[in-house]
Formats: structure tokens, C-alpha cells, sequence
């Protein structure tokens, strides 16, 4: 159905040295991401001097807005979706913007029924998703008269409350440390787009509010699976084991399979 219209520029040359250094555990972080937007500054920088073909990118996306400007489909419809974390997105034309076009979202590789796949896309067009994938332009077959810009999708988690997510988004997951003391790095956190991550003492998802016990329940064991995209901010946990983050949930994500 979908054909390539285009190849990518890759950036790993341009980007091997920046690596960021990890979450300091014993410094409160009200922003943790100002470093990962740097990154994506530094990257679109790069991008202008690329020359290599560029392979497939699976960044975390979220909607931000319906697209109702009127002109002719695929050019206009859809969503403007923004790559959380950092301030700007490579988009489906190659250019790096705040905000991305996509007039379709392609869950074909995750296998969903019909049902579950239009559950996701309203999910996703509402906000109350984040996609890991990545932006191209292909010809649709039903509009083949210009390439239209489609979010390729590889995950695709669903939000439990509706929240609107404030604070920074994170990858987490239990390490299954047990401490006798506190704080304790029970939790991994990777921020998502960033390659910042750090410790947490702990995660608290009922901070999020409106979230069901059942939800809270059901998150608690993603945490201990496989992991949870959450949105939330950090405190701050002094004890005899020193200073450590604590995560305070804003909205927290499960991953649809």
C-alpha cells in the first residue's frame, strides 16, 4: 500500500560524541530535559551538513492539534503531532520543525484488529497517546497525486486518565532492587528522545488523579513487566542512604499489544 517517496540523512556521525550525562540522583530536577532539547537543537544543526543516507528513526510523538487549514488532501487533514521532550522534530519533508504535519497514522506492523486499531487512532488524534515511530512521506493509493506525510508506527501506548500530561516524559521500570534503607533505586527512568536517565526511590501514579485503583494496579505491574511512558515531575527523597528522585505521575502510559 505504502511506497517510499524518499531516503533519510543519517545523523549518527554528526551525533556520536554528544552522549549526555545521566540524572544526578542527589540534585533536585525541576527540568531535566534542557539537555535533550539542546540535542535536538545540535541535531537539526547537523542535518543541514549530511550528506549519508539516513535509516529509520523511531522517536516518541504525541498530537498536539488537528490540521483544518483547507486545501487539498493529503497536503492538509490530519494532526500536527511534536516529538516530546525536545523542541523540534525531524518531520516527513526532512525538515526540522516544532511541529510535525501528519495526515495518517500507520499501525499496520502491530497487528491490531479493526476495533482496537480505531480505538487507538482516536486516542492518538485526541492526545491521549504517545507513538514511538517514525515520519515519512509515501504515495496512499487512494491519493496518489501527492505523497502524504504518515506516522509509521512501532508502539503505540495509550494514556489511563485523559489527562492533559505535564512535566517531562520518561520510560520506567522496575529494577527489582530491595533496600533496608531509603532512599532505594528501586525504578529505572530513561526520558524519552534524551539520552538522560537516573534512579528513582519511587513512583507515585495515583499523583496523576483520576486514574482508577484498578488502573493504578495495573500500571504498578507494567512497572515490574515490561515498563511504563510516564509524564510527571521529580521530587526530591533525603534519607540515610543519601538523595534520590522520586517521580510524581501528571499521566502514565500502557503499551497497546
Amino acid at each position: 500500500m505504502f511506497k517510499p517517496t524518499h531516503s533519510r540523512i543519517s545523523l549518527l556521525a554528526a551525533l556520536g560524541a554528544l552522549a549526555l550525562p545521566a540524572i544526578a540522583c542527589d540534585v533536585p530536577v525541576e527540568d531535566p530535559l534542557a539537555e535533550g532539547e539542546a540535542l535536538a537543537e545540535v541535531a537539526a544543526k547537523a542535518e543541514l551538513g549530511a550528506t549519508r543516507a539516513r535509516g529509520p528513526v523511531a522517536d516518541y510523538f504525541i498530537a498536539t492539534r488537528q490540521d483544518t487549514r483547507r486545501c487539498v488532501a493529503p497536503l492538509c487533514g490530519g494532526h500536527f503531532v511534536a516529538r516530546v521532550n525536545t523542541s523540534v522534530a525531524r518531520c516527513a519533508d526532512g525538515t526540522w520543525q516544532e511541529e510535525c504535519h501528519m495526515f495518517e497514522l500507520d499501525l499496520s506492523k502491530l497487528g491490531l484488529d479493526r476495533s482496537t486499531e480505531a480505538k487507538a487512532r482516536a486516542a492518538f488524534g485526541a492526545g491521549d497517546a504517545l507513538v514511538r515511530g517514525e515520519l515519512a512521506q509515501v504515495e496512499l493509493d487512494e491519493l496518489p497525486a501527492y505523497p502524504a506525510d504518515v506516522l509509521v508506527a512501532s508502539e503505540i501506548w495509550i494514556g489511563a486518565t485523559g489527562n492533559t500530561p505535564e512535566g517531562h516524559f520518561s520510560r520506567v521500570e522496575s529494577t527489582g532492587i530491595v533496600c533496608v534503607t531509603y532512599p532505594c533505586p528501586s525504578f529505572l527512568e530513561r526520558s524519552l528522545n534524551t539520552n538522560l536517565s537516573g534512579s528513582l526511590d519511587g513512583i507515585d501514579l495515583a499523583a496523576s488523579g483520576g486514574a482508577t485503583s484498578e488502573q493504578i494496579e495495573h500500571g504498578m505491574r507494567e512497572l515490574s513487566a515490561g515498563g511504563l511512558l510516564v509524564a510527571g515531575r521529580h521530587a526530591v527523597i533525603t534519607g540515610p542512604a543519601g538523595s534520590m528522585n522520586h517521580l510524581d505521575a501528571t499521566e502514565f502510559y500502557v503499551r497497546l499489544r
